[in-house]
C-alpha cells in the first residue's frame, strides 16, 4: 500500500536521490550535460539536488511511501505563486550546478526550463503545474505513476479549489503516459541546441472543486 503527504525538508534529500535517478537519462537534461560522464553525473544529481531544494520552499512537493521508503515524487507548482527565480536557485545552493555543470550549462539549461514551460504558465486561470514526477527506478512498470496522478494529485487539487494541471514532456513515452492518464495534449515546438532537436509537448487537464 502507498501512502502520500506532503514532503517535509528531512525528506528532501531522498527525494533529490529518486529525482537524479529517474531522470539520469533524461534527454533535455542530457543536451546540457558536460562531456565527462563523471562530471555528467555530478552535474544531474547537482540539478536534483539544488531544483528539489528550491521548489520546496516555494510549491508542494507530494511523496508516495510503500515499506518506509519514497518511492513517487510529484512536484506540484500552485497557482498565484511566482516561479523559483535564480535567487532561489543560489539560496538552494546554486554554487554546486556551476562546479558541476560550467556556467554557461547551467545558464543554458535554466533559460530552456523556462523556454520550454512558458506556454503552461502563461495560460490564463487557475493553473497548475506538474514540474517533476517520478517513480524510484526499482518500482517502475508497477503503475505508480498513474497511482500518485488519480490518488494523490487529482485529490489534492479538487480540495484546493480544482483549477487546470498543465506539464510538460520530452518523451515519447511519457507522451503516450499523459494520454492515457487524461490529459490533453495541446502544444508542440521544438527546442534546439548546438544542432540538436527535442520535441517539446505540452499538456493539461481540468480538474473541478471537490471536497
Amino acid at each position: 500500500m502507498v501512502i502520500y503527504r506532503e514532503a517535509e525538508k528531512e525528506d528532501l534529500a531522498e527525494v533529490a536521490v529518486l529525482l537524479a535517478e529517474s531522470f539520469h537519462d533524461y534527454a533535455f537534461f542530457e543536451m546540457y550535460s558536460p562531456s565527462r560522464k563523471e562530471r555528467q553525473n555530478q552535474f544531474m544529481y547537482a540539478i536534483q539536488e539544488v531544483s528539489t531544494k528550491a521548489f520546496f520552499k516555494k510549491h508542494i512537493t507530494l511523496i508516495g511511501i510503500q515499506d518506509n521508503k519514497i518511492v513517487s515524487v510529484a512536484q506540484l507548482k500552485t497557482p498565484d505563486i511566482p516561479d523559483i527565480s535564480l535567487i532561489d536557485y543560489v539560496l538552494s545552493g546554486g554554487i554546486k550546478l556551476l562546479f558541476a555543470g560550467g556556467l554557461f550549462n547551467t545558464f543554458g539549461l535554466l533559460e530552456m526550463l523556462d523556454k520550454a514551460s512558458s506556454i503552461c504558465h502563461n495560460l490564463p486561470g487557475r493553473i497548475w503545474y506538474l514540474n517533476s514526477l517520478a517513480v524510484s527506478k526499482s518500482c517502475q512498470g508497477q503503475g505508480l505513476g498513474s497511482k500518485i496522478i488519480t490518488d494523490c494529485i487529482i485529490p489534492y487539487i479538487q480540495k484546493r479549489d480544482g483549477g487546470l494541471l498543465t506539464l510538460i514532456t520530452n518523451s515519447e513515452q511519457n507522451r503516450l503516459f499523459y494520454k492515457k492518464n487524461g490529459f490533453e495534449e495541446f502544444h508542440e515546438m521544438i527546442l534546439r541546441r548546438k544542432g540538436k532537436e527535442l520535441g517539446n509537448w505540452s499538456y493539461r487537464m481540468e480538474i473541478g472543486y471537490h471536497m
